[in-house]
């Protein structure tokens, strides 16, 4: 009697197991060509989402790119899902993980420099989809989940859905027709939007005449991927500046004056470098290692009680450092990027008395102009317009030979 008891606990056991066992790691929504979904089908979402995690504390929504079938999505958030759920396990909370899938993969499709046409027409999908179906979605869970945070981890072709579903008033400035979007007046809230391996333009924010908010913003934390100047690259971002310009993705965002002094003032921006894949996938990106950092991003945006991830600690501190070039110039050569861009922001305030030149593209000029004639910088140096350039503040030779620009005596 007693052996049937342990045979029966053994079983019962089982069957508690079992059903977390075959929970899938994200509840994915199709949204096809962009269009609303009906009712029931938004209902039967939401219901899925209840079933697989009835109250979340983080809500990671994943957005696939160009040229990806519902399959292959179904897969890239398997596994990036598992990433998720693993690393907000281990800090014991609850985590909802969405993956928003869309028709990207249309007739014609390949690679952007061979199939133009294709490749152009999906772009316009990606904002369709953003300013309807996924909104709907997204404006929905919010309304259902009300003490969850959410957060929005585009990649490639994906950011641009994730910036038409927050931002729906975005100008694009180019010729591709812009969709209507759903409920435009009522605003989604995200703790944090990532771009990972952007195919958004480098230049989207300085023409997309949207305003960056200092009180209630729609996002408190913009994390962006920024494959390296020289070396090793994302290889897909390098060759798409052959048929529409450069991608975000692969150079630092070009913002107002008024933009970039919100995101740098408020803690609200994160560029980041490391660990960029050379090969553009989705799973590449979305790593062990950079989920493991944004989940840490996130978490403490949402609750600051929480351990402070280097990258904030280091923006903090030097935010708060007084208006003396000797304590902030230091930065410049700091490992993180980030640290970097918030010190020359700060740089920038004291020598020019804003950041205008980070924003007319003075100091990007120069950042380009290393990677095969750093020499030239010397020569350049009394003619710039920026003091922080002519003192020779910036760009350090430490910074740009750790990036592997050549020699500046050369």
């Amino acid at each position: 009697m007693a052996a049937m008891r342990k045979i029966f606990t053994v079983i019962l056991a089982l069957a508690l197991l079992l059903p977390a066992l075959a929970q899938d790691a994200s509840v994915n929504v199709w949204l096809g060509d962009g269009s609303l979904l009906s009712p029931t089908d938004l209902e039967a979402s939401v219901q899925q989402m209840l079933k697989n995690q009835p109250k979340p504390q983080h809500i990671a929504v994943l957005v696939h790119g160009y040229h990806t079938t519902r399959e292959e999505s179904a897969a890239q958030f398997q596994e990036i899902g598992q990433r998720f759920q693993s690393q907000y396990g281990q800090i014991n909370q609850k985590a909802l993980v969405i993956g928003l899938q869309w028709e990207s993969a249309l007739a014609g499709a390949g690679v952007p420099w061979e199939a133009e046409e294709a490749y152009l027409s999906s772009v316009g999908r990606a904002r369709k989809v953003g300013h309807n179906a996924a909104r709907q979605v997204l404006l929905r869970v919010q309304k259902q989940f009300p003490k969850a945070d959410i957060s929005l981890y585009g990649h490639s072709l994906g950011c641009e859905v994730s910036a038409a579903t927050l931002l729906p008033e975005i100008n694009y400035g180019d010729d591709l027709e812009k969709s209507t979007a759903y409920l435009p007046q009522q605003d989604l809230f995200c703790t944090m939007v990532a771009l990972c391996g952007s195919d958004l333009d480098y230049d989207i924010w300085a023409k997309s005449g949207v305003s960056f908010r200092s009180k209630r913003p729609r996002t408190r934390m913009l994390y962006m991927t920024i494959s390296p100047y020289m070396g090793e690259r994302d290889k897909t971002l390098q060759v798409r500046q052959i048929s529409r310009g450069v991608a975000g993705g692969s150079a630092f965002p070009k913002m107002t004056v008024e933009q970039c002094d919100t995101v740098y003032k408020n803690r609200a921006i994160l560029c980041d470098n490391r660990g960029i894949p050379t090969d553009h996938a989705y799973t590449s990106y979305y790593d062990d290692v950079r989920v493991q950092r944004l989940v840490g991003i996130a978490t403490y945006v949402n609750n600051p009680k929480s351990p402070e991830p280097v990258e904030l600690a280091e923006a903090d501190r030097i935010l708060k450092l007084p208006n003396q070039l000797d304590l902030i110039v230091p930065y410049l050569d700091a490992e993180l990027v980030s640290s970097t861009m918030y010190a020359l922001w700060r740089i920038e305030q004291i020598n020019c008395g804003s950041s205008i030149h980070m924003c007319d593209e003075t100091l990007n000029k120069i950042a380009q102009m290393l990677r095969n004639t750093p020499a030239k910088i010397k020569k350049e140096r009394p003619n710039s317009p920026c003091k922080t350039v002519q003192k020779g503040i910036w760009p350090t030779e430490k910074t740009m030979t750790r990036a592997g620009a050549p020699s500046w005596d050369d």
